[in-house]
């Protein structure tokens, strides 16, 4: 929230760095659970990325990562860098916040839904199925008695 850190992904890596602003260096780097499954194979991977998707909470206290091609998503608390529960997730392709700031959102582009993720307990809430192949997560609103587009 204090911009003074950046985190970010790199292609390749299943993990995260953190960035100061200020001193122009990587301070930490969070390396993050492999699937066993998972190929080395990097020319199989989605984005040519292992892990693709990452937000923080709006108090800045955690991180949630998308592991695309690890097939999970997780919180991370950003002070400690220990990440809660893995949260089985087909394809994570993005992640964004909930409208109230609880929640991680993920889409998962491998089953056609997305999942909400608890920013305090690291655990999955909810999984709503969205359609084929959701990718980048975008949040809106919608009026309670809107109807949509007259059929015509």
């Amino acid at each position: 929230p204090d911009e003074s850190r950046l985190y970010f992904q790199v292609s390749f890596f299943n993990g995260f760095f953190e960035y100061d602003v200020a001193t122009d260096r990587i301070t930490r780097t969070k390396t993050l659970p492999k699937n066993p499954a998972t190929s080395e194979d990097r020319t199989t991977w989605v984005n040519d990325s292992r892990h693709h998707g990452i937000t923080m909470s709006p108090d800045g206290a955690k991180l949630c990562v998308a592991g695309t091609m690890d097939d999970y998503a997780a919180v991370v608390d950003r002070a400690t860098l220990e990440e809660g529960p893995l949260v089985t997730a087909a394809k994570p392709y993005w992640a964004t916040v909930s409208g109230d700031g609880r929640h991680c959102v993920v889409s998962e582009s491998g089953s056609d839904q997305v999942t909400a993720i608890d920013f305090a307990t690291g655990r999955k809430t909810v999984s709503v199925p969205v359609g084929d192949h959701p990718q980048r997560v975008r949040l809106g609103r919608v009026a309670a008695d809107w109807t949509g587009p007259s059929a015509g």
